[in-house]
């Protein structure tokens, strides 16, 4: 049997799972980030200085002060696994307004790994029978949620993007996207606002093949000018978009007018 994914409107029964893949994603980038933090030179200046106040005002013997190392990388990554845990807990937090997930229908007995399998996608609800449907487990593997933009006119802001780790990011999240753009269009929205940080970079990819195009490049103080980390601030101009449908909608539109006349 092969597993496929029903992307449709959120219901309140779901933000429980939501907040399970908001959470996980968050949670996947701990790794990556620790170790791009590590190679930074203000983790070398944290352990020299460290290694200073040990030697100079507590009197710790210089070859004793080498254990200040373990201590500040062990510091470092309980600092970025709560610094991304506390990021989780607060998008967990904001209720989502205008929302869509991605359900997902595997097999009881699947033994591919998600990435592995090829899913057959369906906009709002699948063509199978109950019957069928019951055979298959299912569960949310993303989420994706929009709103009006704070400050920008006729703009949304796309925020709560998470798809759950090891799923195929760009063959669950485009057709997420594209119907979240349909919907603003008709909205009358024309640009769609959303920032990434700089170690996601599958998903970077994912967003420059979508057409969108960076607005702004800055980066976030976590602590002071020390500890800084890279956002990007993206745009998508969704009038393009609107333009490209007008010829297609007339189409249909002729189409139509020409078989009520027959």
């Amino acid at each position: 049997m092969q597993p496929f994914i029903v992307i449709r409107n959120y219901r309140d029964d779901d933000e429980l799972k939501c907040q399970e893949v908001v959470r996980d994603y968050i949670m996947s980038f701990v790794n990556k980030s620790f170790y791009c933090f590590c190679f930074r030179e203000v983790t070398l200046q944290f352990i020299i200085i460290t290694w200073a106040i040990l030697f100079i005002f507590v009197g710790v013997p210089l070859h004793f002060c080498a254990m200040a190392i373990p201590g500040c990388i062990f510091f470092l990554f309980t600092f970025t696994y709560f610094s991304f845990y506390s990021k989780a807990v607060e998008l967990m937090k904001i209720k989502p307004s205008q929302s869509l997930v991605a359900e997902c229908y595997e097999p009881f007995i699947f033994r591919l790994k998600p990435r592995e399998a090829s899913y057959q996608i369906f906009l709002d609800e699948s063509p199978y029978e109950q019957a069928h449907k019951n055979k298959f487990r299912k569960k949310i593997v993303a989420t994706l949620c929009v709103k009006k933009h704070i400050s920008l006119y006729n703009a949304a802001w796309l925020y709560r993007f998470a798809v759950a780790p090891g799923y195929p990011f760009h063959r669950v999240a485009e057709p997420m996207l594209n119907l979240v753009c349909k919907t603003c269009v008709n909205n009358g929205c024309t640009s769609l606002e959303c920032t990434i940080s700089e170690w996601q970079e599958d998903e970077r990819d994912f967003y420059d093949n979508m057409g969108f195009a960076t607005r702004q490049i800055y980066q976030k103080q976590i602590i002071g000018s020390s500890l800084t980390v890279m956002k990007t601030l993206l745009t998508y101009d969704l009038r393009a978009k609107d333009t490209s449908s007008q010829p297609e909608q007339k189409a249909n539109n002729l189409e139509t007018a020409n078989n009520s006349k027959q």
